[in-house]
């Protein structure tokens, strides 16, 4: 079974599921992830420093679907996006309609979302893994 890590900060209090909120978890590699529609994966922390300690599963769920997502970074305007298939246009993750996509990943604030995706994503193709019928449309983002 695969298994995908998490950061602390989304676990919940009891130390057993998802924070009440995140729905999906978004990733680099779409291709690569794709592979996964449909099937359990083992959701885990690291105990210690990443790749050099024991990894604690903490719940097992099932990846509903995966939608495809491309992220933009414009590192010198210091905007980024997220667009959907479909989507025509850039939007810009400061539009109030993308509260949704923040919110659904788990993050209260857009500056936290921005934050963790401004660090080390590089522009390119991702992945929306799902873990809830819910999908994202053009008219949601």
């Amino acid at each position: 079974m695969k298994r995908i890590s998490f950061n602390p900060r989304f676990v919940n209090e009891a130390g057993n599921d998802l924070i009440s909120g995140k729905i999906h978890t978004i990733r680099q590699n779409y291709d690569f992830w794709n592979r996964f529609e449909g099937q359990e994966v083992e959701l885990f922390t690291w105990e210690g420093k990443p790749y050099y300690s024991k990894q604690k599963v903490f719940c097992v769920k099932r990846i509903i679907s995966v939608q495809k997502i491309w992220y933009i970074n414009e590192k010198r305007s210091g905007d980024f996006y997220f667009l959907f298939e479909g989507q025509k246009a850039k939007v810009r993750t400061i539009n109030e309609n993308n509260k949704l996509l923040y919110a659904n990943d788990g993050f209260q604030y857009l500056d936290d979302f921005f934050d963790w995706f401004n660090k080390g994503y590089k522009t390119g193709e991702m992945a929306v893994l799902h873990f809830t019928d819910f999908k994202y449309k053009e008219a949601h983002v």
